[in-house]
C-alpha cells in the first residue's frame, strides 16, 4: 500500500469520525429539546393526564380534594374525589395534549392558586378548564374545576361586552344592593363557591351577599385574564380591591338574550 493510499485511508477516517460526533451531537440536541417540551408543563398536570388516560381510579382520586367541586353543569354538580374519580372513569376520552394558558398565586396562607388550562382529547376536541388548586401535605390537589369545549365562535365573541358588564357590576355592587345587584348580573341558577357549601340560586346568593348591603362596602374588579372559550361562555380570574382584597374567578355565561351574566363566582 502506497503513501498516497494511506493519507486517503487516513482522511476518510477523519471524516467518518466526525460524522458521528455530529450525530451524537444532534442526537443529544434532539434529547434536550423533546425533554423542554415535557417540562413546561408542571408535573401535577402531566400526573392527572396520566390519571385519566390510564384509567386509574385511585390516582385520580388522590388528585382531588376529598369535598372537591366538579361543576358538569347547573344540573350536574358532583361533590367527592371518588365521585369525580367515577366521572372520569366512565366520560373521558384520551387526552392528546394540554397547557396552562394562565395561572396566579391567589392565596398565599392557604396554598392555594387559580389556573386556566387548555387541553385536547384523542377526538381532535379542545377543553379550557378553569381549575382551583391547592398544596396540601405536599402535593398539588384540585378542589374545584369547571369545563367547556373550545369553539371557533369564540373568536367572534367581542370583549367589550364583557368590560361593560363587568362595569355595571361594580356599579350595582357599590350601589350597596345586593338583591339588585344579583338579579341583574348573576343567572337565576348560579352557583358560588368559596369553600363553604355550594351556594346555589338568586335567593341563597343574596343572603350570602348581604355584607354589600353596608353602605361602607365597595368593591374595584381588575381582570388578569379573561379568556374568551366559545360563543356562550368566557372565564374571568382577577383581582379585587376594596372591601375584598383577593383574588376572584367568574365565568360569564351569555344569556337569550344576548347579555353576559356570571354564572360561576368564587373567590378565596
Amino acid at each position: 500500500m502506497n503513501f498516497k493510499t494511506v493519507l486517503l485511508l487516513f482522511v476518510a477516517l477523519i471524516i467518518m469520525g466526525c460524522k458521528q460526533q455530529v450525530n451524537k451531537k444532534e442526537n443529544v440536541n434532539n434529547s434536550k429539546t423533546e425533554i423542554v417540551k415535557t417540562e413546561k408543563i408542571s408535573d401535577y398536570l402531566n400526573d392527572w393526564v396520566d390519571a385519566i388516560n390510564n384509567n386509574d381510579f385511585p390516582a385520580i382520586e388522590k388528585i382531588y380534594a376529598s369535598n372537591a367541586i366538579k361543576i358538569v353543569s347547573v344540573d350536574s354538580i358532583i361533590e367527592s374525589s371518588s365521585q369525580i374519580a367515577n366521572y372520569y372513569g366512565v366520560n373521558s376520552n384520551k387526552i392528546t395534549s394540554i397547557e396552562s394558558i394562565f395561572k396566579v398565586e391567589a392565596n398565599k396562607k392557604k396554598r392555594i392558586n387559580y389556573e386556566i388550562i387548555s387541553y385536547k382529547t384523542e377526538d381532535l376536541k379542545e377543553y379550557i378548564q378553569v381549575v382551583i388548586w391547592r398544596l396540601e401535605n405536599g402535593y398539588v390537589i384540585r378542589e374545584f374545576e369547571f369545563t367547556e369545549r373550545r369553539s371557533q365562535e369564540a373568536k367572534k365573541v367581542v370583549m367589550n361586552s364583557i368590560v361593560e358588564r363587568r362595569k355595571l357590576w361594580m356599579e350595582l355592587c357599590n350601589a350597596n344592593n345586593a338583591e339588585n345587584l344579583v338579579k341583574q348580573l348573576y343567572t337565576v341558577n348560579t352557583i358560588y363557591y368559596n369553600h363553604k357549601p355550594i351556594i346555589r340560586g338568586f335567593d341563597n346568593l343574596i343572603k350570602e351577599y348581604d355584607y354589600m348591603n353596608n353602605s361602607n362596602y365597595s368593591l374595584h374588579l381588575q381582570p388578569l385574564k379573561l379568556e374568551i372559550v366559545n360563543a356562550n361562555f368566557a372565564y374571568e380570574i382577577g383581582q379585587c380591591s376594596g372591601g375584598y382584597k383577593g383574588k376572584y374567578i367568574i365565568v360569564w355565561k351569555k344569556q337569550p338574550e344576548g347579555n353576559w351574566k356570571v354564572h360561576i363566582d368564587s373567590n378565596i
